[in-house]
């Protein structure tokens, strides 16, 4: 069994906010290019951004999902709308 690219190439993805190719990624984990390659096929939170040209081939340019901060909960007390009004 073995270790799983997902987390290096998310943290990796996270420090170049404009994103990177696949062969930049696997250069700078120092991993094969297939075994990222296949990583970032199964890794939810990553996205092709956009596509470039390189050696007269169109290569994708990946890029990490941040999620934003989860809403604080309301201090206030909530309305129970589910009481009726007396008629």
């Amino acid at each position: 069994m073995h270790k799983s690219n997902h987390q290096s190439i998310r943290m990796l993805l996270q420090q170049y906010h404009d994103g990177l190719t696949n062969s930049e990624i696997a250069e700078r984990l120092e991993k094969d290019a297939s075994h990222t390659r296949i990583a970032l096929s199964k890794m939810p939170d990553v996205y092709i951004d956009r596509w470039t040209s390189r050696r007269k081939q169109w290569t994708a340019v990946w890029c990490v999902v941040v999620p934003p901060q989860n809403c604080p909960k309301p201090t206030e007390k909530p309305l129970d709308r589910t009481r009726t009004k007396p008629t």
